[in-house]
């Protein structure tokens, strides 16, 4: 028998002890599950935003030990620790999936970090290294900053010599900010633009936001000359309200980045994951730990992780 999680018909989260343990098939291994990663992207999936998959089971990423390995697998076998970011149904005690999807964990990476780098790192990896182009010396704005994103993305712009200026929501997320790599951490408010500006005046080259309206569209106002604004969230649960006229001002650029047009294939997937995992093996991703949560409180998890009131990554313990 194994514990998992799945969302019912009004998408709320039940705790099921399920009769059979499923058997890897060929090319696939199944895990035994250690720490699975909570995103924002279970809770988009209760508010019914976004589809779920057919066992209804919630997650994609984690850390485990492989206990069965499948026909026409080479390169894992049991015993081996290894974390994932895209194998369905991770909120449970075990987890099947492709053998691909699987990257093995170095020594010196600890469970917890490598269930928390994953997911959220991708995101950070393609919109540090590929949404837009930047150089050592220039400035970024990161809002979120607090969050699982907006932490490793701070990370890696700062690793490149970029200068981050952070925007959160309250002190206790400015300290986690900070730590990060935030050369200045400012708070959402009226002022935030008159903020930004007096440790920029001329301007910055980019800013990164998560939250979407109310907060997207007055930071146009920090946009240096052919500055770039990169929309990759909308936490505060409506898109920004953006238009070409917006942009005229400055020349400025707008996009929407979607982590699905930079994923690339399954080769693709598989070389980033090791490549960050390395990064955290080096301390170069260090992701924000927060709290951890029985596998029967995920409902509680997806609460408060939905309130934006958590400061780190959430994780369940199955």
């Amino acid at each position: 028998m194994t514990l998992q999680i799945v969302l019912d018909d009004s998408l709320s989260p039940l705790l099921r002890d399920a009769a059979e343990v499923a058997q890897p098939g060929p090319g696939q291994v199944r895990v035994r599950v250690i720490r699975a990663g909570i995103n924002f992207w279970e809770v988009m999936q209760r508010r019914g935003r976004v589809p779920l998959p057919e066992h209804r089971i919630p997650g994609s990423e984690g850390v485990g030990v492989i206990d069965a390995v499948g026909e026409d697998v080479a390169r894992l076998s049991v015993g081996q620790r290894v974390a994932w970011s895209k194998v369905p149904g991770s909120y449970a005690q075990t987890v099947v999936g492709p053998a691909d999807a699987f990257a093995r964990v170095p020594d010196g990476v600890a469970d917890e970090v490598a269930a928390a780098v994953l997911f959220q790192g991708a995101t950070a990896y393609y919109l540090a290294h590929d949404a837009w182009h930047l150089t050592v010396g220039d400035v970024a704005v990161v809002t979120a900053a607090a969050g699982g994103v907006g932490v490793l993305l701070t990370q890696l712009l700062t690793s490149a010599g970029v200068q981050v200026v952070g925007v959160v929501s309250s002190p206790a997320k400015a300290e986690v900010a900070q730590r990060a790599g935030a050369a200045q951490v400012f708070t959402y408010g009226e002022d935030l633009v008159d903020a930004i500006r007096g440790v920029a005046p001329q301007g910055v080259a980019v800013v990164y936001d998560a939250v979407g309206a109310g907060v997207a569209e007055p930071l146009l106002g920090v946009l240096r000359p052919r500055g770039a604004m990169v929309l990759y969230g909308s936490a505060s649960g409506q898109d920004a309200d953006i238009c070409a006229k917006d942009l005229g001002g400055g020349s400025l650029f707008l996009t929407r980045a979607a982590g699905r047009h930079y994923a690339g294939d399954a080769h693709a997937a598989a070389e980033r994951a090791a490549l960050l995992l390395d990064l955290a093996a080096r301390g170069v991703l260090r992701p924000e730990l927060g709290a951890e949560y029985p596998l029967a409180e995920a409902g509680a998890a997806l609460d408060a992780l939905e309130s934006r009131a958590t400061v780190g990554k959430l994780l369940l313990v199955p």
